[in-house]
């Protein structure tokens, strides 16, 4: 009898000992100063490619499922579509833009970040047909895809209109 009871107290720790909670792995050191100028160096690559005007360059700095929003147009969901606005956006001939982040925060968990900055767009008037710079400010969000930070969501927003001459 006692050789049952101990064999049962064995039993009774080994199915405790195997049912406990694993140790969660040793979570990894995450360099955020390392993901931050790694969007600011991509904010310097995605102005050029505003630059060079092709819709294509301009599209691949957003990750697939991503959400454009700008002011007048429907959000634009997926590569496809954001290739679409772009294009027709650099219909315009006079079309430009350029921005630059004032502050950027990375999660610690190396999982997101946020771009928060200021931008200048020059388009055609459709009434004058004449060039005018519109500024603003927005706000973009980034999300690691396949080892590369890509923007998940992007919106923007005019900033007040410059007072008029009288």
């Amino acid at each position: 009898m006692k050789t049952l009871a101990i064999a049962a107290s064995l039993c009774a720790a080994a199915l405790a000992w195997g049912c406990a909670p694993a140790a969660a792995p040793p979570r990894a050191t995450v360099d955020t100063a390392k993901i931050f100028d790694t969007i600011k160096t991509d904010e310097v690559h995605w102005n050029n490619d505003w630059k060079s005007g092709n819709p294509v360059l301009i599209a691949a700095h957003y990750a697939p499922a991503a959400t454009l929003m700008v002011p007048g147009l429907a959000p634009m969901v997926g590569t496809a579509a954001i290739r679409a606005g772009i294009a027709e956006a650099l219909d315009d001939k006079a079309f430009g833009l350029t921005f630059a982040s004032d502050k950027i925060d990375v999660a610690a968990s190396g999982d997101l970040a946020v771009a928060r900055g200021t931008y200048a767009q020059v388009s055609t008037d459709p009434r004058t047909r004449a060039p005018i710079t519109q500024k603003g400010s927005y706000v973009t969000v980034y999300k690691p895809q396949s080892g590369v930070w890509r923007a998940v969501w992007d919106i923007n927003t005019p900033g007040a209109p410059p007072p008029t001459a009288k």
